[in-house]
């Protein structure tokens, strides 16, 4: 998995007081305290102002089938219909421990869905249909654009220990690449206070 932040609204801590204080005419002299003040008391339309734009590459098809749930991003995904998988990367789950296991799903991978999607295409089969052999562990590719609003509930539900793995290292390396200043505001939702699950969490832990 490789993170990288593309675009990114400049000074963002400040953008955001600029923009907030229009609501009262006034002049902000103290800008981190503002926002803090913003965020702690459920103010979060101004941060819609901020945006992201990321390129995420080498996450499972499953990985990004959850991410692309995020309705308020915008995502520009490399096409199966249109790009060859032949020698396609796949994603190993940790789970995966022993080096039995990890051979038998790698010989899976290699030596049957592989040559199988390869021997349909070559007997015509459009990429279009040949896709459907392919599982949900094939890497994939692509470009996600979001204002701070939204990377805040992305925090808020893929940072928990309750979320799966993958996407919780993606969003993991997302939040670690923005200001540092921003990131009080992109912890887990029970860092937030909102909900009680009696799961350890820390911001350390994820």
């Amino acid at each position: 998995m490789l993170v990288t932040l593309k675009q990114a609204t400049p000074d963002p801590i400040k953008t955001i007081a600029k923009i907030a204080s229009i609501c009262y005419d006034s002049d902000p002299k103290n800008p981190l305290g503002l926002v803090t003040h913003l965020y702690r008391n459920g103010h979060h339309s101004v941060f819609e102002h901020i945006y992201f734009t990321f390129k995420i590459e080498g996450i499972s098809r499953a990985c990004s089938h959850q991410l692309v749930r995020h309705r308020h991003c915008s995502f520009t995904q490399r096409s199966q219909r249109y790009c060859s998988e032949d020698g396609f990367g796949f994603v190993t789950p940790p789970s995966i421990e022993n080096d039995e296991e990890l051979d038998h799903y790698e010989d899976y991978m290699r030596t049957f869905v592989a040559p199988n999607y390869v021997e349909l295409q070559t007997m015509g089969v459009p990429n279009e249909d040949a896709r459907y052999i392919l599982p949900n562990a094939c890497e994939t590719s692509l470009y996600l654009s979001c204002n701070l609003r939204e990377l805040i509930h992305m925090a808020n539900e893929r940072l928990c220990m309750r979320a799966q793995w993958e996407i919780r290292e993606l969003v993991k390396q997302m939040v670690s690449l923005v200001d540092p200043e921003l990131q009080f505001m992109l912890v887990p939702k029970c860092e937030s206070g909102r909900i009680i699950c009696h799961t350890p969490c820390a911001n350390r832990e994820v």
